[in-house]
Formats: structure tokens, C-alpha cells, sequence
């Protein structure tokens, strides 16, 4: 697919420019008429297929994360000049890039770009996209779009079921109920009226602030800029005095992307800063935690537990001690699993579709620099 200024009409599609890496609408904008030489656009999706047997019966490898006929369907949908692949395996995924107009996937699916001689745009079907902003993509003219707000709901229901876990002592009666111990928990207590402080108010970090304030809490927004717009926070604070807010907090969600800025930002003070009977819950990266400080604090209990479904080291080994702390709920980065998930996902992917395919700005087009 390749461009060339001409005197016709613009009509039809608008991609990115392969050897300026100018997008068609900014020269559009400029005055330049475009035509492009016909042809199919090919778009791979690194992730399980879900089919159906000839019992009738769905043949499914990844669960919640598989794409579907009827996925696929709705894709091509859109433009008839459509061919959608769609890999699991990661070398017929590096095959297939080689010439792909657009990579779809989760960070650890979409193959490397250096053999993506066609490749115009990077699609991520999840937030986080420190895995994908390669040095090789961010010098690159490549595009590159997450899917940020799509599993703001599953996450964010993810982060209540950690609080009321603690709140409620379920670990506890868990526990008793595998020694057929029936015993009544004195230290339970309530959501209401608790102080929760978000850090990160992405679309995840907003969900968190509107289930939290719904349950009762007094809930604290820590973002970048301090800009008090969000709806559903009591109070907005900017990073800088995350310092000072800590000590206020009985539960403290991190829900920020993983970037150079925010690296081992939860380090053995910020623990230390936070009340003995504070609950630390991570649902963004693994690497925005100083994991060894954390063990620290756990074990030391300057912290009453945590719940983490990230790691600095995923999956996590079997030798870390988070395992055999019993106030440490673990899952394995599922959060945003749902039967939704993927649904969103696709319709997402396809809302950046429709808007690049007219030379308009993605929806969720990722800033390589800040890196979300």
C-alpha cells in the first residue's frame, strides 16, 4: 500500500505514510491531495483463536483471552480491502508480521517489528505498554495504541475484592473453615468511612475511586497533573506530595503505568510512611514496587498486607517469599479477566481502526515519550 500526491479527490482510506511517517490527515490538512494503489491491508492478531468442534463444543486454549469468529467477522466488517490472520504461535506471529500493515495483541505476543518491513501501526490490547515501546518502536514512525479503559471495570471490581477480602477477615475464615474451626472474628471491620487513595487516575484509577466512594470511602486521587476534575475523588493531590498523603490512607492502590519515572516508586519509605494498619494493592506493574522492601515491611509489619496481581518478576517464582506471608493475596495478573474482556477489546481495537483508516488521530493513540 503505498501513497502519491495527485490532483483527485481524497476519497477512501488515509494510512500512514510508509517512508515519511506522516500521517495522510496531517497532509491532507496541508493541502496535499493523496491517492493510494488499491490493495488488502493486513492485520495480524497475535492471540488464541476460540473455534468450535464438530460436537459442537468450543475448543478454547486461552480462555477469556481468545478471539472469536464472530471477532473476526466484525473486523472485516469495517473495509472489504480487510485480511485479518489471527496467530498464537509466536514464530508464525513473526512470519506473518513481515508483511503486516497492523499487529494487534497483548506485550507479550506481538513479535518484534525488525522483520515488519509494512508495518504502519501497533495496537495493544492491554494498558500497560512498556513491553511493546521497544527502543526499536520508539524511534520508529510506527503508531502506537493501547487499550487503556477497556478492563477498567473487571480491574477495579479486582481491587474492591482485595479490600473487603481484608476487610472482612476472609483470609481468617478461610482458614478456620479448612480446620472445620468455627470461630468468630473479633478484628472485622468496614469499608465505610475508610480512606482509599488512588495513585493513578486513569480510567482504572477513576473506576477504583467510583466503586470505593460508592461502598462509603473518603477516596484520594494522586495524579501527575493535580488537576482537580475528577468526578468521583473527594480530594486531588499532585505525585509530589504522595509523601504527605500516605500516612492518611487505609488502603493505597497503585494503578499507575510502568515508565523510567515511575520505577521502583513504592521503595521501603513510602511503606514506612504508611500506617501499620494500611493495606497496599498493586494492579498496575510489578516493577513500580521495590518488591524486596515490600517483603520488608510485610514481614516487619510496618504494613497490614497486601494485594498484588502484579510482580517484579512474573510468574512469580516459587522461591519468593510473598508465597508464605499469610496477610498477601497473590493472583497472576488476571485482573482484567472477564467474559467481556475480550468484546471490549475487539470493539475498541476497532474504534482505533475506523479513525485511522480516515487519517484521523487514534483514540487511544500512546505518547511514545511518557510512555502511556
Amino acid at each position: 500500500m503505498s501513497f502519491r500526491k495527485g490532483a483527485a479527490e481524497s476519497s477512501g482510506r488515509c494510512y500512514l505514510i510508509k517512508d515519511a511517517g506522516i500521517p495522510a490527515s496531517f497532509l491532507l490538512a496541508q493541502g496535499h491531495i493523496l491517492e493510494y494503489d488499491t490493495g488488502i491491508m493486513k492485520i495480524l492478531i497475535c492471540a488464541y483463536q476460540k473455534t468450535i468442534t464438530k460436537a459442537g463444543a468450543q475448543k478454547v486454549q486461552a480462555g477469556l483471552r481468545a478471539v472469536t469468529k464472530a471477532h473476526v467477522k466484525k473486523i472485516k466488517t469495517i473495509d472489504k480491502d480487510i485480511e485479518v490472520i489471527v496467530t498464537a504461535d509466536a514464530s508464525a506471529a513473526v512470519k506473518y508480521a513481515a508483511d503486516a500493515d497492523i499487529i494487534v495483541g497483548y506485550p507479550r505476543t506481538i513479535p518484534p517489528v525488525s522483520g515488519a518491513k509494512n508495518l504502519k501501526w501497533i495496537h495493544s490490547f492491554s494498558a500497560g505498554m512498556d513491553r511493546v515501546l521497544t527502543p526499536e518502536v520508539i524511534k520508529s514512525p510506527i503508531l502506537v495504541s493501547n487499550s487503556s479503559g477497556v478492563l477498567a471495570i473487571p480491574i477495579a471490581e479486582h481491587v474492591m475484592g482485595y479490600m473487603l477480602i481484608f476487610s472482612r477477615g476472609f483470609l481468617r475464615s478461610l482458614e478456620n473453615q479448612r480446620k472445620c474451626l468455627w470461630k468468630r472474628d473479633e478484628s472485622l471491620t468496614e469499608l465505610h468511612g475508610k480512606t482509599v487513595l488512588v495513585v493513578g487516575m486513569g480510567r482504572i484509577g477513576s473506576e477504583v475511586a467510583r466503586l470505593s466512594r460508592a461502598f462509603g470511602c473518603h477516596v484520594i486521587a494522586v495524579t501527575r497533573s493535580g488537576r482537580e476534575d475528577s468526578e468521583w475523588a473527594h480530594e486531588v493531590k499532585k505525585a509530589s506530595v504522595l509523601e504527605r498523603v500516605l500516612p492518611k490512607a487505609d488502603f493505597v492502590v497503585s494503578c499507575l503505568p510502568y515508565t523510567q519515572e515511575t520505577h521502583h516508586l513504592f521503595d521501603a519509605k513510602k511503606f514506612g510512611l504508611m500506617k501499620p494498619s494500611a493495606y497496599f494493592i498493586n494492579i498496575g506493574r510489578g516493577a513500580l514496587v521495590k518488591e524486596k522492601d515490600l517483603i520488608a515491611a510485610l514481614k516487619k509489619k510496618k504494613i497490614a498486607g497486601a494485594g498484588l496481581d502484579v510482580t517484579e518478576v512474573e510468574p512469580l517464582p516459587a522461591s519468593s517469599p510473598l508465597w508464605n506471608i499469610s496477610n498477601v493475596i497473590i493472583t497472576p495478573h488476571h485482573s482484567g479477566g472477564s467474559e467481556h474482556s475480550m468484546d471490549r477489546a475487539i470493539d475498541r481495537f476497532i474504534l482505533n481502526l475506523k479513525a485511522f483508516l480516515v487519517g484521523d488521530r487514534l483514540p487511544n493513540l500512546v505518547d511514545k515519550k511518557l510512555g502511556y
